[in-house]
């Protein structure tokens, strides 16, 4: 199984941020961390990994520093890691930022991607959607269980009622 996950990298929770004259946020004086979500998002993909085999790669998109996110997810066991670098990418809309990540991943044949329920910064919750639909994917949020069978894989989601 060849799964993809997708990651940011997002300011510290308990960073402070600063406002300049005209009222944005300065971000380059604050740490960076790994999206949780996104963590978790890892974290399941390793699973899924280790119970079936195949290849778990992860991409970001961000400035240079944004590297630190997919050295993360090497040292936990991501087998590769795809950045796409650039500065614009800091404050890309959700469906700039998935025709980016569809654009890199085009000719690549992944069987699955996860991504993060939403960011903490922006909290758009919609990348991963748009992803997928610009791909033609099926897609589901929310998922807390995955059971892969040879038909295809079956998801329990988590839902109010």
């Amino acid at each position: 199984m060849k799964i993809l996950v997708c990651m940011k990298q997002v300011p510290q929770k308990d960073a402070p941020l600063k406002l300049n004259e005209s009222g944005t946020w300065i971000r380059e004086e604050v740490s960076y961390e790994i999206n949780e979500p996104d963590a978790y998002a890892l974290e399941e993909a390793l699973r899924q990994k280790e119970k079936h085999g195949g290849e778990v790669a992860v991409i970001t998109a961000g400035p240079a520093r944004a590297q630190q996110v997919l050295r993360e997810a090497l040292a936990k066991g991501a087998d590769r890691a795809i950045h796409l670098e650039d500065n614009a990418f800091v404050g890309l809309d959700a469906l700039s930022t998935a025709r980016a990540l569809a654009t890199a991943i085009k000719e690549e044949q992944f069987d699955l991607i996860f991504t993060g329920l939403q960011s903490d910064d922006y909290g758009f919750a919609q990348t991963g959607v748009i992803l997928a639909e610009l791909m033609g994917w099926p897609h589901a949020t929310i998922i807390m269980q995955i059971e892969k069978s040879d038909s295809g894989i079956r998801v329990k989601r988590e839902l109010e009622a």
